[in-house]
């Protein structure tokens, strides 16, 4: 009830009159949200580690930018299909990995990002991109709320709460269970009954359909995509940090660690020591290794 609250309370901002740049800057905020959170559904609970979801959000980035930015089809509506085409890669991947049992550890991580190359390639040398990016800045934008900046925090607004909810349901419910139990020994979790192919192809195909959609109303928010920018491996990395910095294992961690780091990036990134800031960060990740495991939230995880 309390996160329905702020939730809504949140929602009031875009009409406060404050500068656009809050809003950007809590924009950002809600963004990796999505995105850290949505990649801890199947790499946080279920254990498979995955480096691949650049390739997800570039996905969503890319169908919004073909729909909307050259065939002209309205920015809401080309959302669904943002979201729908990662969750149909993410689920065609699964089928194939997650039956063969020594695709798991350290080669899943590894076919992960072999797949965020392959996309990107594709991408870059079909008509989808082509090479010279694709421009977004003449799609009309809805108006949600009084500013354009104040719908693109609507919608990640919107966005982050369905995430954290459902990250939240996911890891109330007998699926989280059971996506737990691949994570500390699929082996014996099969012989305890738990349908780990199945609960593991759910798990993908809704980490990716969420970072598709988060990637759908990035791209119009940047209003210019490049297959380098969204395709970066820097991408995973952040996610990845992020997840690890909160708690893996609990639902609301990386949504804690997407804020602090994104909150710190954005420190430097307007300091004279943007440099800095991408160092401090890697200090963060080997500190969070060595001396925070479980991160921030991890002490509170249930499971």
């Amino acid at each position: 009830m309390r996160f329905i609250v702020v939730a809504l309370a949140m929602g009031v901002v875009p009409f406060l009159g404050l500068p656009a740049f809050y809003e950007s800057f809590l924009y950002l905020i809600f963004h990796w949200v999505v995105l850290a959170t949505s990649w801890n559904i199947l790499s946080g609970y279920s254990g498979y580690f995955s480096f691949g979801h650049a390739a997800f959000f570039g996905c969503g980035v890319y169908t919004t930018a073909v729909l909307a930015g050259k065939l002209g089809w309205p920015f809401l509506w080309t959302l669904p299909l943002a979201g729908a085409l990662p969750a149909v890669l993410g689920v065609a991947l699964g089928a194939v990995i997650f039956r063969v049992r020594a695709l798991r550890g350290e080669l899943f991580a590894v076919l992960t990002l072999a797949v965020t190359f392959v996309v990107a390639t594709i991408v870059l040398n079909t008509p989808i991109d082509g090479g010279p990016g694709v421009y977004l800045s003449a799609v009309a934008i809805p108006q949600l709320a009084p500013s354009p900046s104040g719908t693109f925090y609507l919608l990640s607004l919107a966005l982050a709460v369905s995430t954290v909810w459902l990250a939240y349901a996911v890891h109330q419910s007998r699926f989280g269970t059971g996506l737990f139990a691949i994570h500390d020994d699929e082996e014996v979790a099969e012989v305890m009954g738990v349908p780990t192919y199945r609960f593991k192809l759910a798990a993908f195909a809704l980490s990716c359909a969420l970072a598709g959609l988060a990637g759908g109303i990035h791209g119009v928010f940047v209003s210019y995509v490049t297959v380098a920018e969204t395709f970066s491996g820097s991408t995973a990395l952040y996610v990845i940090l992020m997840a690890a910095l909160g708690g893996t294992r609990h639902w609301l961690g990386p949504a804690v660690g997407a804020a602090a780091v994104t909150t710190l990036l954005y420190a430097f990134t307007t300091s004279d020591f943007a440099v800095a800031g991408r160092a401090a960060v890697g200090l963060i990740f080997i500190l969070v290794i060595l001396f925070l495991p479980q991160g921030i939230l991890g002490g509170f995880a249930r499971r």
